[in-house]
């Protein structure tokens, strides 16, 4: 298979079929077996990351995926899976060999990809599939350089906030590694987009997702701040109360009125 626009479409394809196979994952202490496993196979990954074999990787890979699909118990979608991941079995491992010269690095990815999936948030988790799963395709566009209008900057960094926004980040880091473009450049476009910084976006993310996490759960303070990327609960605190206007503290009384 040789026609990119296909080979696009294809996996856009595979990231929603899995998507659709996360959102359907067994809960509560149901789940725990699946994470179990796909822990188990995280380690493997690891393993093979650190001694740099691309196939034996690319083979634990792919039963990372089908075990994160088959746990949706939906005959059907595992078929099609199949089909679609067969299809793009062969330009995958190209695109591992090709575009990550560091496995560990696409490992980190999986890292990052297992614990939106085992997260409270599915809107997360889904995010994170189609970012996963796109990741090679943005590295072989910018290496050849085809990225041409398909690749949009700002939409790429507000997807990866939307996933990592409980990992320190840098706009440095994300201008380079996830939106191709350099720090000024994306600053601009943030700007002109969206009407604030990097930077301002993703501690909006931050204390947004801090909000739902104080009225929906019993969390401490601490852990709430730690859930949503802060290291330092002063800063949080600090911050919540410039957005929202009152202490997290006073806001989870308020919406437990």
């Amino acid at each position: 298979m040789t026609d990119p626009d296909r080979l696009h479409e294809l996996c856009r394809l595979r990231s929603t079929l899995e998507a659709f196979a996360v959102r359907r994952w067994p809960l509560g202490a149901a789940r725990l077996p699946l994470e179990r496993e796909l822990s188990r196979r995280l380690v493997e990954l690891k393993q093979l990351a650190a001694a740099g074999d691309y196939e034996a990787f690319h083979a634990v890979d792919r039963e990372f995926h089908r075990a994160a699909v088959e746990a949706a118990g939906l005959p059907a979608l595992s078929r099609s899976w199949e089909v679609v991941s067969l299809e793009l079995d062969a330009w995958i491992l190209k695109v591992k060999q090709s575009y990550w010269p560091h496995l560990m690095a696409l490992y980190r990815e999986h890292e990052l990809l297992l614990r939106a999936w085992c997260g409270e948030d599915g809107n997360a988790a889904e995010l994170a599939t189609h970012q996963h799963l796109e990741a090679g395709w943005h590295r072989r566009m910018m290496a050849d350089q085809r990225a041409g209008g398909e690749l949009d900057p700002v939409e790429r960094a507000v997807s990866f906030i939307a996933t990592h926004y409980d990992h320190p980040l840098e706009v440095a880091w994300l201008a380079a590694k996830v939106s191709f473009v350099s720090p000024s450049h994306l600053g601009r476009l943030f700007r002109q987009r969206l009407g604030v910084s990097p930077r301002q976006h993703l501690k909006q993310v931050r204390l947004e997702r801090a909000a739902q996490l104080l009225c929906s759960s019993g969390d401490a303070l601490a852990a709430v701040a730690r859930r949503v990327g802060y290291r330092n609960v002063s800063h949080f605190v600090r911050d919540f109360r410039r957005m929202f206007g009152v202490t997290p503290l006073a806001y989870r009384r308020r919406g437990d009125r």
